[in-house]
């Protein structure tokens, strides 16, 4: 009996070792995939419709991308924190996306504008709304509104 028992627990403290490896979200609302349906530029008021862009957040990267769309924006790879309690969102040091990950290429800043972003190295955008439906992000340069799915 003792025999049987030994390598039912390695299994389990294995299967439970193996979960507990696995890194949350730091804000579920906030991360996840996004649409972003429309973004306002601040300096001229002009607002923008988006078409088939879309937000990938996680804790720890954010990918930017056109998804089957007819403009050939591109994807791109950065990195993810947060500030102020979480009432700031920042994405920075955006590269060129490729299959397995970034490609050493900072992405140029006029492929990142149609997704609001106007910077490569560091994005602040302040947490306007979010309920983990709609997201209201707030940058320097642009007013941002997505959507969850």
């Amino acid at each position: 009996m003792k025999r049987c028992l030994i390598p039912v627990l390695a299994g389990l403290w294995l299967i439970l070792g193996m979960s507990g490896c696995q890194k949350a979200p730091i804000n579920s609302d906030i991360e996840g995939q996004w649409i972003l349906k429309q973004f306002t530029i601040r300096e001229t008021d002009e607002t923008v419709t988006c078409e088939r862009l879309y937000y990938s957040i996680t804790r720890m990267v954010t990918e930017v991308a056109e998804k089957q769309g007819p403009n050939g924006y591109g994807t791109y790879i950065g990195r993810t924190e947060y500030r102020n309690d979480e009432t700031q969102l920042v994405v920075k040091d955006f590269k060129v996306r490729q299959f397995t990950g970034d490609s050493g290429e900072n992405a140029p800043v006029e492929k990142l504008r149609p997704f609001g972003i106007n910077n490569q190295e560091e994005t602040v955008f302040d947490v306007v709304h979010c309920n983990g439906k709609t997201m209201t992000l707030e940058s320097d340069y642009a007013r941002l509104e997505l959507e969850k799915f």
